[in-house]
């Protein structure tokens, strides 16, 4: 098709690179996760998780079930 993906997923981090140190610092809890999460949610309100995420009023739910 011609077309090429520019970016990141991750907003500019080196994933192959500086990912799996990211991830070993969430584990040991150098990097707080928590704040992060805004919502949790039992699957039957899983519409509404994404109602939230489109109109910006979330940064992560967490859906439980």
């Amino acid at each position: 098709t011609g077309r090429v993906w520019r970016g990141s997923a991750f907003g500019g981090v080196r994933g192959r690179t500086e990912l799996p140190g990211m991830v070993q610092q969430a584990m040991s809890g150098e990097i707080p996760l928590d704040p992060f999460i805004t919502h949790t949610m039992p699957l039957e309100r899983i519409n509404e998780a994404f109602d939230l995420m489109h109109a910006g009023k979330s940064i992560r739910t967490v859906i439980h079930f």
